[in-house]
């Protein structure tokens, strides 16, 4: 089964990294609340190489423990497959 935007990206990072990343204020000035933003840090490698803690990314979520290798696995699906809405 495909992981979407809309059916598991959206909610995960509603829950975990929008606290951080959204509104005027967010932090490093990556904000993750719409479709749009989150596939321009995708794109980028962001996403990702933060999430995955790879060498010369900023290790997220910030102070915390790194996520799990299940939720590293779904983002980086969704971007193979084309970050389908």
């Amino acid at each position: 089964v495909g992981v979407s935007y809309a059916g598991f990206i959206a909610p995960l990072l509603a829950n975990k990294c929008q606290g951080c990343h959204s509104g005027a204020n967010a932090s490093g000035n990556i904000r993750l609340p719409t479709y749009e933003e989150v596939r321009t840090q995708a794109l980028n490698g962001k996403l990702y190489g933060s999430i995955s803690w790879q060498t010369g990314y900023r290790k997220m979520p910030e102070g915390g423990a790194q996520f799990s290798a299940c939720f590293q696995h779904k983002i980086k699906a969704w971007i193979n497959a084309g970050m389908p809405q």
